[in-house]
């Protein structure tokens, strides 16, 4: 077991203790069968308690789920439990508690020895990892409760959580608190009241229902056939009067004998009676395994389906992330363009601008120049010059103002492209989700399907088992045939 490597210790509520207890003792006591002991597995609900910085920190159990039961030597998770596990810390998640480990029995060893089996050992390798390396496993034994003081488990951890090859195990301290509240006697009475009327004191919640639950085969001595008997006094004593030889002689030896047949026949009766019974429980366990087997390959099936449901949605959302980038890189094309455009525009209407100016510059400085020369010239040149400045400032007020429209249409035009790109992401997102919802639709529709057809699959079992037993019988009536 290894030796004490952590001062850690584990505290677990009365309500989870008392739940691990009904679990163990359901598949596991000493009034069953001693090859009728199983192993349980359920899951440990609680937190860490923060403090000092160590490797392993206290466990603080709040509550136990009991989720199967195996073989008599050893358990195994399966696929439905594992779903089951990341359904219980979504359950616990508003509470911040989580799944802070496991609990399991050895029930058919008795012998005051807990130990940690290879397969033990490799399921306590998910609990306790890097991520959680206080992860525990309490380990429960029959036999230690036959002392009053012993709770009758043991908490375990792994010495080394981070190596996987490691198989070491160490024992922890663990204390159960009493109880605190009222409500927990209660449950008492609850248990007592379950001795009553036989039913179980905790379920699983792997468990399938027993569909011959409410059916209840006669016991044996409910079967037992009441011996109908003439009684010959009776008989006698009516007819003593003139006939007591003749009752004598021929009566007594006729009832003698509808007495024995009466016993042939009560004797044959009952013989039936229990082949009946016998063969009853053994077709109600029969068919019982077989709706069990069909309940799990039909639920393993499911959430197969359902997983592969999941996937087909991620991938859609995938696609809606996609389409969101294209459209972002279709705005920042958009925006380059008519940046670009813009730029160009401005350019052009500048150089235009400047080439007029320049030319009306000349104009007018080859005008001032002839001004010197003659002044009545240059007076009408000023005229001139004056109505060539006035035009020349209409033409930039008209280029400005053809300019600002130019640049509005644009402006609308990329709008408009914006606003129609726009529009096509959101039908294409719009479509995708009603692809989405409608999918969904079909995997409902298709369990509802499943489900329905169940019944009539059954039917035609049970028909092609009737047809294959007449084919048979007709083979059977041709072979016998051909031989005569």
């Amino acid at each position: 077991m290894g030796k004490d490597v952590d001062s850690s210790v584990v505290k677990i509520k009365p309500d989870a203790y008392y739940k691990m207890i009904l679990h163990v003792f359901r598949f596991g006591n000493r009034a069953r069968n001693h090859s009728q002991n199983i192993e349980v597995m359920g899951v440990l609900i609680g937190h860490l308690e923060e403090g000092e910085d160590k490797k392993f920190k206290n466990v603080i159990i709040e509550d136990a789920v009991p989720i199967s039961h195996g073989s008599s030597v050893e358990v195994e998770f399966s696929i439905n439990d594992y779903i089951f596990f990341e359904k219980a810390n979504s359950m616990y998640l508003e509470k911040n508690w989580f799944m802070v480990g496991w609990y399991h029995s050895h029930p058919d060893l008795f012998q005051h020895k807990i130990f940690f089996s290879p397969t033990d050992v490799k399921n306590q390798f998910g609990w306790q990892n890097e991520l959680n390396p206080s992860g525990i496993a309490l380990v429960f034994d029959h036999a230690y409760l036959d002392n009053p003081e012993d709770p009758g488990f043991r908490a375990i951890r792994l010495t080394n959580p981070t190596n996987v090859r490691d198989s070491s195990v160490h024992q922890v301290t663990a204390i159960v608190e009493p109880p605190d509240s009222l409500e927990y006697y209660f449950k008492i009475v609850e248990l007592i009241n379950c001795v009553h009327t036989k039913d179980p004191p905790i379920t699983e919640e792997n468990e399938t229902a027993d569909i011959f639950g409410d059916v209840k085969v006669p016991k044996l001595n409910q079967l037992q056939f009441k011996q109908p008997m003439i009684d010959q006094h009776k008989v006698i004593e009516s007819f003593q009067i003139g006939l007591a030889n003749f009752l004598d002689l021929s009566l007594t030896p006729l009832i003698d004998f509808l007495n024995s047949i009466s016993t042939n026949i009560s004797g044959e009766i009952e013989n039936n009676n229990v082949e009946i019974s016998t063969n009853l429980n053994q077709l109600k366990e029969l068919i019982n395994t077989g709706i069990d087997k069909i309940q799990r390959k039909y639920k393993d099936d499911l959430n197969a389906e359902l997983f592969n449901a999941e996937g087909y949605v991620d991938d859609f959302l995938d696609q809606i992330d996609g389409y969101q980038g294209e459209i972002i890189t279709i705005l920042d094309e958009i925006k380059e363009i008519v940046e670009v455009k813009v730029s160009d525009l401005l350019k052009e209407k500048f150089d235009v601008l400047k080439n007029e100016f320049s030319r009306d510059y000349d104009e007018f400085h080859k005008k001032l120049v002839d001004f010197n020369s003659d002044i009545s010239v240059n007076l009408d040149n000023l005229e001139k010059i004056e109505t060539s400045l006035n035009s020349l400032s209409e033409k930039i007020n008209t280029i400005k103002e053809t300019t600002l429209e130019k640049i509005k249409k644009m402006q609308k035009e990329t709008s408009d492209v914006t606003s129609k790109k726009q529009s096509k992401a959101l039908g294409i997102l719009t479509d995708l989700n009603k692809k989405s919802q409608k999918f969904l639709t079909n995997m409902k529709a298709a369990v509802l399907i499943l489900e329905s057809t169940k019944k009539p699959i059954f039917e035609k079992i049970d028909k092609l088992e009737s047809e294959k037993k007449q084919l048979l019988s007709k083979i059977k009536e041709l072979e016998k045939g051909g031989s005569d």
